[in-house]
């Protein structure tokens, strides 16, 4: 008989066997805090189970295993860990605790742009983001919205902020590779060839579009906030008709 499926590499809470006393130098808790240090520095996020050793003081990285299981067991602990770092409040309007959760959610992925791809990368099963999603359900269940349609409410919301996150992620990494680190340098870098495509003719909504912004004064594009309100509005309307049958 064919054993349950699991992800790859097992879920560290629930696959992998409780870490070791910890020391004065390693402990889970220690290798963690580590990981999340050095991902906030690296401008793709990315790091190596050597360099947590390095980070660390520890002379293998072989050690790092007995308390984290694997490269997969740390990222679910890293991940899980900017869950923690997020707040719904107690359930009362809808509304209001699904903007606190995205506007929460958006400030710990600007504190951690590498969450925003790895949250994608495994199962949300960790204690902390189980709180989070339960703590978001509560939040719709007044709505008396079919199972679906309660789930689809919170990952629109968390939806927008991964989205959010990863294109911030990859704006982070082409700074830093350009060395156009300023918007005005990319503004400058950017002038030749919007001059060009202005001028082509093809492309006159676009062409319109150029010729209407006001960089000095209007953003290039809405906020966070901005588009989680047009979500949450959406919402609303949906909200209403399931109300209405």
């Amino acid at each position: 008989m064919s054993s349950t499926p699991k992800p790859p590499g097992g879920l560290v809470w629930f696959d992998e066997p409780p870490p070791p006393q910890a020391t004065e130098q390693l402990s889970r808790e220690r290798i963690v805090a580590a990981a999340i240090a050095l991902a906030d520095e690296d401008a793709r996020g990315e790091i190596t189970m050597r360099a947590v050793a390095a980070r660390l003081g520890s002379r293998s990285p072989m050690a790092l295993y007995r308390y984290v299981g694997s490269k997969d067991g740390l990222t679910d602990l890293m991940v899980d860990e900017v869950y923690g770092e997020i707040t719904v409040p107690t359930p009362g309007d809808w509304r209001t605790c699904l903007r606190e959760l995205g506007t929460s959610a958006w400030a710990a992925v600007r504190r951690h742009p590498w969450f925003a791809r790895l949250a994608f990368s495994r199962p949300p099963f960790g204690p902390r983001a189980l709180a989070v999603y339960d703590a978001a359900l509560a939040a719709v269940d007044d709505l008396h919205l079919d199972a679906a349609t309660r789930i689809g409410f919170v990952n629109t919301v968390l939806g927008q902020v991964l989205a959010s996150g990863l294109a911030m992620l990859e704006e982070r990494a082409t700074r830093e590779r350009s060395g156009l680190h300023t918007e005005e340098a990319l503004a400058e870098a950017a002038r030749p060839y919007l001059a060009r495509i202005a001028a082509d003719g093809r492309y006159p909504h676009y062409a319109k579009w150029l010729a209407d912004r006001n960089p000095g004064r209007d953003p290039e594009v809405p906020t966070f906030e901005q588009l989680l309100e047009w979500q949450l509005d959406g919402l609303a309307k949906l909200a209403a008709t399931s109300r209405g049958r």
